[in-house]
C-alpha cells in the first residue's frame, strides 16, 4: 500500500520524470502534470495528499497555482520548489498557504524527509479530528481551536509569541507568563520574546542558554512544576529540537498548577509549535531574500524594519538598543580608483570584517554603496562606543583602507546612537547617525591629527589652541562635572582626571561628595599618594608614572555626556591657558586612547557591573 498519493507539477519533462522516480522509490503513488492548468483539472477529479509544484513556470506560475488550490481546498498540503535566487517568491507562496519549500538542488533524502513530516502532520490532524469528535468536553476543545486559528493566522514571530503567552495564561489561569524563543542564527541561545501579567521585566534574563534550563527540558523531558510548585516550565520543540521555553507563574487564587493545567498547556503548545515553526521558516526565507548580493549584508529596508521592532521590544522590557554607521568615502572617487568590479570585492571584504565583530543577534546592512549600518540590540551607549572603537582599530589594520587614503581622506567616519537616551524613534536615531558622521568629519581628531599622537601629546596640541581663563574657572568646572555624577548616578560612563596641584582641591572635594553615592560611572584618578578611604568602589587610583607628563585635565564620557577640560600646570600673567570642549568624537577618542595607555580594561567592566547587569557587548573579545 503506497504511503500516499502525490501530484508533482513542473513544466520541464526531465524534472517531472526525476520527481516521479524519487517518489516511487520512496513508496508514494505519484502522478505528474506539466502545467498549473493541468494540475487543477486533475485535482477536480482526484484527491492527493500532497501537491508539489515548481514556482517558475510559463502561464500559471506556482504562486497562482497555490492560491487557486487553497481557494478550493484550504486543507491541501503543498510543497513549493524554487532556486536560491527566487526565495522572495517562496516567501509569497508560504504566505499564501504553502506547507513547506525545497531549494534546488535537493536529493531524495531531503525530499523524503519533508514529505514524511507532512504525512505525519496529516496523520496527527486526522487523529485529532477523530478524537475531537469523540471528546465530550467540546467547549474546551473549541476554545483550543480558536487559539489555534489565532496562531495559524500569524506569520510574525513577535506577535505570535504574544498570542502564545496570552493563551497559556488564559487557559491555566496564570497571572504571569514569560516566553523565550531561539533564533535560527544562534540555536543554543533563546531571547526574551514576550511577557504578560505579574512579571518584573527588569528581573527577567534577556537571554537563556541551555545550561540555564532545568535538566529535563534540555534532555527532551516533559514540562514540570517549578521549585515551589507555584510556577511551571513548558517547552516548545521543532523536530525534537528545543526552540522555546515558557514559564507560567502565580496561578489565580494562590493554588498550585495541577495536572489539568499542564494538560491544557500541552495541548495549546501542540498548536503553537507548528505555527512557530512556520513563522520561523518565513522569517528565514525573508532574511535570505533581503540580502545584498555583493556583500552578503542585509539591505537597509530590512534593518529599518527590524530596528523598529527591537525598539518596541526595548521599550516594553526597559532595555537599550544602539545603531552604528560606517561611512567609507566618496563613491565616485573610489569607483574611479578601484573600478566597478574591485569596488564590489572591496566592499565585501569590509562587510566580512564588520560581520566578524558582531554578535549573532546583531544585524549588518548596506546603506548605499559606501556605507554600512548595524543594529546592536541590548547595547547601551557605552557598549556601542566600545564596539565603534574596536571596529575602527580592526578595520584600520593592514591596508584595507588604502583606497580611502588614496582619495585624500585620512580615515572612514563612524558613529553610534542609542535608544532611549538619543531618541525614542528609529527615524530620530538614523538622523542623528548622519549628524554625528558629519560632526566626526569636522572633529579636531582629524584636523589636528590626534589619532597619531599619544594622550599627553594630544592634550598639549589642544592646549596650544586654548584661551586664557581666570585660574579659578578650571576648579569650578571640575566640581560641577563631578557633582553631575552624583545628580545622575544611574548614567553609565567613564571619568579620567589628573588633578595635579592646580585641580587637587576641587577633585578632592568632588570625590568626597560622591563618597556615599553608588554611581554607575567608573572614575580613574592619576595622582600621587594612596586612594582615599572614602573615595568609594567606583574610583581607581593610579600612580602618575603610568601616564607621565600629563597636563592637569578632567575627561567625562558616558551616556549623553562628553566633556574635556585641560589647563596649563602653571598660571600666567593673563590667567591660565585652558581648553575645554563637548565635541563627542574628540572626547570619545581621548577616553579610549587613555584607557589603552593606562592599561585599565577593568574600567569598562566596573562601569558595566555597577549597573547590576552586563549585556554582552558587540565585538567583545575581538
Amino acid at each position: 500500500m503506497p504511503k500516499g498519493r502525490i501530484l508533482a507539477v513542473d513544466d520541464q519533462r526531465y524534472f517531472r520524470e526525476l520527481l516521479e522516480g524519487m517518489l516511487t522509490e520512496e513508496g508514494f503513488e505519484a502522478q505528474t502534470a506539466s502545467s498549473g492548468e493541468e494540475a487543477l483539472r486533475m485535482l477536480e477529479h482526484s484527491d492527493f495528499e500532497i501537491l508539489i509544484t515548481d514556482l517558475v513556470m510559463p502561464g500559471m506560475d506556482g504562486n497562482e497555482l497555490v492560491h487557486r488550490v487553497k481557494e478550493r481546498n484550504p486543507n491541501q498540503d503543498i510543497v513549493v520548489i524554487t532556486g536560491v535566487v527566487d526565495v522572495r517568491t517562496a516567501v509569497d507562496a508560504m504566505k499564501l498557504g504553502a506547507t513547506d519549500y525545497l531549494l534546488k538542488p535537493f536529493d531524495r533524502k531531503t525530499l523524503a524527509t519533508a514529505l514524511e513530516g507532512i504525512m505525519q502532520n496529516r496523520r496527527l490532524r486526522d487523529e485529532h479530528a477523530r478524537l475531537l469528535a469523540e471528546n465530550i468536553d467540546y467547549l474546551a476543545e473549541h476554545s483550543l481551536l480558536e487559539w489555534a486559528l489565532r496562531f495559524y493566522s500569524c506569520l510574525s514571530v513577535p506577535t505570535l509569541a504574544e498570542r502564545v503567552v496570552e493563551g497559556l495564561c488564559v487557559l491555566t489561569k496564570a497571572q504571569g507568563g514569560v516566553l523565550w524563543i531561539s533564533d535560527d542564527d544562534e540555536p543554543d541561545r533563546m531571547v526574551l520574546a514576550a511577557a504578560r501579567g505579574l512579571v518584573r521585566l527588569d528581573e527577567e534574563p534577556a537571554a537563556l542558554t541551555l545550561e540555564d534550563l532545568p535538566p529535563e527540558l534540555r534532555e527532551g523531558g516533559a514540562p514540570r512544576a517549578g521549585g515551589g510548585a507555584e510556577d511551571i516550565y513548558l517547552p516548545l520543540r521543532r523536530q525534537s529540537r528545543l526552540v522555546g521555553v515558557a514559564r507560567l507563574t502565580d496561578r489565580l487564587g494562590g493554588e498550585p498548577f495541577g495536572e489539568g493545567d499542564r494538560s491544557r498547556a500541552e495541548k495549546l503548545l501542540g498548536y503553537a509549535e507548528p505555527a512557530l515553526a512556520n513563522a520561523l521558516r518565513v522569517r528565514t526565507l525573508e532574511r535570505r531574500s533581503l540580502r545584498d548580493p555583493a556583500t552578503g549584508a542585509y539591505i537597509r529596508e530590512y534593518l529599518d524594519d527590524v530596528a523598529r521592532n527591537e525598539i518596541e521590544k526595548a521599550n516594553r522590557f526597559g532595555r537599550s538598543v544602539s545603531v552604528f554607521k560606517l561611512e567609507l568615502g566618496p563613491l565616485e572617487e573610489l569607483r574611479k580608483r578601484l573600478g566597478p568590479e574591485k569596488l564590489q570585492s572591496w566592499r565585501a571584504e569590509v562587510a566580512n570584517r564588520l560581520q566578524g565583530l558582531l554578535r549573532a543577534t546583531d544585524v549588518l546592512a548596506v546603506d548605499g554603496e559606501t556605507a554600512f549600518c548595524a543594529l546592536l540590540p541590548e547595547a547601551d551607549a557605552l557598549g556601542a562606543a566600545v564596539f565603534k572603537q574596536r571596529a575602527r582599530r580592526d578595520l584600520e589594520s593592514g591596508d584595507l583602507f588604502a583606497p580611502i587614503e588614496a582619495t585624500g581622506r585620512s580615515a572612514p567616519q563612524l558613529a553610534t546612537a542609542t535608544y532611549p537616551i538619543d531618541g525614542t524613534q528609529f527615524e530620530l536615531l538614523a538622523a542623528l547617525l548622519d549628524t554625528r558622521i558629519e560632526e566626526e568629519s569636522r572633529s579636531l581628531v582629524g584636523q589636528l591629527g590626534l589619532d597619531r599622537l599619544s594622550f599627553a601629546e594630544a592634550l598639549e596640541a589642544l592646549l596650544r589652541g586654548g584661551k586664557p581663563e581666570p585660574p579659578e574657572t578650571a576648579g569650578e568646572i571640575a566640581r560641577f562635572v563631578l557633582g553631575e555624577l552624583g545628580r545622575r548616578p544611574r548614567d553609565r560612563g567613564l571619568v579620567f582626571v589628573a588633578p595635579g596641584p592646580a585641580l587637587a582641591d576641587a577633585v578632592r572635594e568632588g570625590l568626597e561628595a560622591l563618597g556615599g553615592i553608588a554611581t554607575h560611572t567608573a572614575i580613574a584618578v592619576v595622582a600621587d599618594g594612596e586612594k582615599p578611604k572614602d573615595a568609594g568602589p567606583a574610583v581607581t587610583w593610579l600612580a602618575p608614572d603610568r601616564a607621565p607628563d600629563l597636563a592637569p585635565f578632567l575627561l567625562h564620557y558616558g551616556e549623553g555626556a562628553a566633556y574635556l577640560l585641560v589647563r596649563d600646570a602653571d598660571d600666567g600673567p593673563e590667567g591660565v591657558r585652558m581648553f575645554h570642549s563637548d565635541d563627542r568624537s574628540l572626547v570619545e577618542h581621548l577616553a579610549f586612547r587613555l584607557q589603552r595607555e593606562l592599561a585599565v580594561p577593568q574600567m569598562l567592566e566596573l562601569a558595566q557591573e555597577r549597573t547590576g547587569q552586563r549585556p554582552p557587548a558587540p565585538g567583545e573579545g575581538s
